[in-house]
């Protein structure tokens, strides 16, 4: 499988690690009823959230100074007023001059549930959802997962573009960190889009705890792998299955181009006995063919079934046929009866017309009937000595 990276010029410097973390703890974590009176975006972090996210700040820089002296970092963070927060405190732990720069980001944003969230509705909601499946379960008024992964895989595009295009101005001497300030569940659409799971993979994932982070580290033949940095336990912790494992320690010193050799697993989820080669697809066929060369019975029975399979066939599409002549005879009946009701109302529209017609003719002879005779008393009327105004 090719990779997101592997669509990119090689010349282009690449981020050594990319970092997901999670947001801390929130007053929406500690009290589900928040929602019911806050907007999702403004709920605040808690105390203790304030005190993870510095914590995680001091981790996050053990881990990118590293062993090299010359590392930057660059910050994507969510909208959210408890991203802002936690971006705010892991911020303390850097310089300025180790911050290249940050950019807020509306599509890492949290999954949308919907307005003001009723608690024991969203309970009701939330069981729904575990029924339906997570990943296709639409919150009404809101997002299911799969619209976050669409606007996830934008970001992604905008991410790489912002390489290629060497939008940061980073130096290729410097090691080059992305941490991405989000939510839980934009972090596991995040790596399901990356890594190419599946929807089923999708559906074993567990949420990061509060502040809790990911480190996606580049490895020695340019893939990136969880591996490098987290232990197996922790990946198992996270719902990777033993493949997923396997696939992110491949990851960690596999070289681009090696993928569907070394990582098997993949197709196997999609085939079943999906064979080695050409040449084992050909004899499988062969002996398909010739199973029943040495078995006369055998050879008569299969002849038998080719030759009903093939009159099956026939009988088939015959009676599609008739399903579809019978269709068209029931159509064009209609038609013609469509087409005489309208004859029979323009007949009586031709005749309504005429009998107008002739009214309007005979009406128009009795006025000039009216008017001569009008003119022959006001003429007569004159010749007694009657005259206009008297």
């Amino acid at each position: 499988m090719m990779s997101d990276q592997q669509h990119h010029h090689s010349h282009k410097p690449l981020p050594k690690r990319i970092i997901l973390v999670r947001h801390g703890e929130s007053a929406g974590n500690l009290d589900g009823a928040a929602y019911t009176t806050t907007p999702d975006h403004q709920i605040p972090l808690t105390p203790q959230g304030l005190v993870q996210a510095k914590q995680a700040g001091e981790r996050i820089r053990q881990i990118v100074s590293g062993l090299s002296r010359d590392w930057k970092v660059y910050f994507y963070v969510s909208p959210y007023e408890r991203t802002r927060s936690t971006l705010s405190e892991i911020g303390r732990s850097f310089s300025k001059k180790r911050v290249i720069g940050v950019r807020e980001e509306c599509r890492i944003r949290e999954q949308d549930f919907g307005n003001f969230q009723v608690e024991e509705r969203m309970k009701v909601v939330k069981e729904t959802r575990l029924r339906f499946g997570r990943f296709f379960y639409r919150f009404p008024e809101g997002e299911s997962a799969a619209d976050v992964y669409d606007r996830v895989s934008s970001f992604l595009e905008s991410l790489w573009r912002d390489i290629d295009m060497n939008r940061l101005h980073n130096e290729p001497s410097s090691d080059l960190n992305f941490i991405i300030v989000t939510h839980g569940l934009t972090s596991r659409v995040f790596l399901m889009k990356w890594f190419k799971w599946t929807v089923q993979q999708f559906e074993g994932l567990n949420n990061l705890g509060n502040c809790e982070f990911q480190v996606m580290q580049l490895g020695n033949g340019g893939e990136y792998s969880l591996a490098i940095h987290h232990t197996e336990e922790e990946m198992i912790k996270w719902g990777l299955s033993h493949e997923m494992i396997a696939d992110q320690k491949w990851r960690a010193h596999g070289h681009k181009g090696d993928w569907n050799e070394k990582c098997s697993w993949y197709l196997d989820s999609f085939f079943e006995n999906l064979q080695e080669s050409d040449s084992s697809v050909e004899e499988e066929n062969d002996e398909l063919n010739d199973c029943g060369n040495h078995d006369p019975d055998m050879k008569e029975e299969m002849k038998k079934g080719r030759l009903a399979l093939l009159a099956e066939e026939l009988r088939l599409q015959k009676n599609v046929t008739d399903d579809r002549l019978e269709r068209t005879k029931e159509l064009t009946t209609e038609v013609r009866k469509a087409s005489s009701h309208y004859r029979k109302e323009v007949e009586k529209c031709s005749i309504g017309i005429e009998t107008c017609e002739e009214a309007r003719e005979k009406a128009e002879a009795a006025l000039v009937d009216e008017l001569k005779l009008s003119a022959l008393w006001e003429e007569r009327a004159r010749e007694l000595g009657w005259s206009h105004g008297i």
